[in-house]
C-alpha cells in the first residue's frame, strides 16, 4: 500500500511539474505570447502575492496630485479570452496600453497541501500565500492575520470595498470587516456588474482606494470555462464594457493620481495537474502603469 502510495504520488508530481515547469507545453501560452499581449514572460510572472505591496507603493510615492487607487479581481477569468476583447482597443486593451499587461504566478502553485483556487483572492489583497494562515478551501473561514489591503490602507485612507459575491464579505472578508470596518472602510455587495459598475462610480470622489470583487465569469460559466460557452464569452465582453466605462472616468480626472489594476484570481477548476485545464494557471493582471 506505501509503495502504491509513493507511486500514486509521483504520478501527480511529474504531472504537475509538466503543467507548471516553464509551461513550454501550454498552447494557449503560447499562442498568447505570439500574440505580443504581455509585457513580461511566464517565467518571469509577477507574483499574485506581490500585488498588495504595488497599491501601497503607490500611495508611498510623492506627488503634486492626490494618490488613488482601484483594485478589482475578477474569478474565473481565462486568458485565453484576452484574443475575444483585445481588438476593441477599450476595456482591457485600453489600460493595458496606458501601463501594461502582466503575466502572475497563481498563490499555491506550489504548496504541498492540497489547497482550493477559489483562495486565491485572498492571496492578492493580503500579500500572503493562504496556506500559511490555516486557508485551504474556500469555505475556511478562520482568519484573524493577516489584514487584507482593505483594512490595512483604511487605517490613513478611506476604503470601499464592492463585490457582486456576498460571499466575499459573509465569510473571505467577514472576520476583518467585524474589526475593522468603520467610516474609513466600508463596503457593499451589488447584485450584478452594472449595479457595481455605478457603485464604483459614485465612490470616485469620496474614497482613495476601491477594492472590487468579482465572480461573474466564474458564475456565469457554471462549471465550463471554454470560449465556446457563449454566456461565458458573453459575461467577459460584458465586463470589458463596464471596465471601459469606469477607465474612462478615472482618466479624466487630471486632478489626481490614479493606480488602476484588473486581476485575474484564477481560470477556473482546481485541478492543477491535469493537462485539460492548462488554462487555469495562466492567470495575469494590467495596469494603468508599468509594472517592475
Amino acid at each position: 500500500m506505501k509503495k502504491f502510495k509513493f507511486i500514486t504520488a509521483t504520478i501527480l508530481l511529474l504531472a504537475v511539474t509538466s503543467v507548471v515547469g516553464g509551461c513550454s507545453n501550454n498552447k494557449i501560452l503560447n499562442r498568447l505570447t505570439e500574440k505580443g499581449y504581455f509585457a513580461n514572460s511566464y517565467d518571469n510572472a509577477i507574483l499574485q502575492t506581490d500585488i498588495a505591496s504595488k497599491i501601497t507603493s503607490h500611495f508611498a510615492e510623492s506627488s503634486s496630485v492626490k494618490k488613488k487607487a482601484m483594485l478589482i479581481t475578477v474569478d474565473g477569468f481565462r486568458a485565453e479570452s484576452l484574443e475575444y476583447i483585445w481588438d476593441s482597443d477599450i476595456g482591457i486593451s485600453r489600460i493595458s496600453k496606458d501601463g501594461g499587461l502582466y503575466w502572475t504566478k497563481p498563490a499555491n502553485l506550489e504548496s504541498k497541501s492540497k489547497v482550493d483556487m477559489g483562495v486565491n483572492f485572498l492571496s492578492i489583497v493580503t500579500g500572503e500565500e493562504p496556506s500559511t494562515f490555516g486557508v485551504f478551501k474556500n469555505t475556511d473561514v478562520k482568519r484573524e492575520t493577516p489584514y487584507s489591503v482593505m483594512a490595512t490602507m483604511s487605517e490613513k485612507y478611506r476604503v470601499k470595498f464592492l463585490t457582486d459575491n456576498k460571499n466575499y464579505i459573509d465569510k473571505h472578508l467577514s472576520a476583518e470587516f467585524k474589526v475593522k470596518a468603520s467610516q474609513r472602510l466600508n463596503y457593499v455587495d451589488c447584485t450584478d456588474l452594472n449595479g457595481v459598475r455605478k457603485e464604483c462610480l459614485n465612490n470616485l470622489d469620496e474614497n482613495d482606494f476601491i477594492a472590487v470583487a468579482i465572480s461573474n465569469p466564474y458564475m456565469v460559466a457554471d462549471g465550463n470555462y471554454k470560449i465556446s460557452n457563449s454566456p461565458y464569452l458573453s459575461a467577459i465582453i460584458h465586463l470589458n464594457y463596464y471596465l471601459s466605462n469606469i477607465y474612462n472616468n478615472i482618466s479624466t480626472r487630471s486632478n489626481e493620481d490614479w493606480l488602476v489594476i484588473v486581476a485575474s484570481t484564477c481560470g477556473g477548476k482546481t485541478k492543477l495537474a491535469l493537462g485539460s485545464e492548462e488554462g487555469n494557471i495562466l492567470t495575469f493582471m494590467l495596469s494603468n502603469k508599468k509594472m517592475q
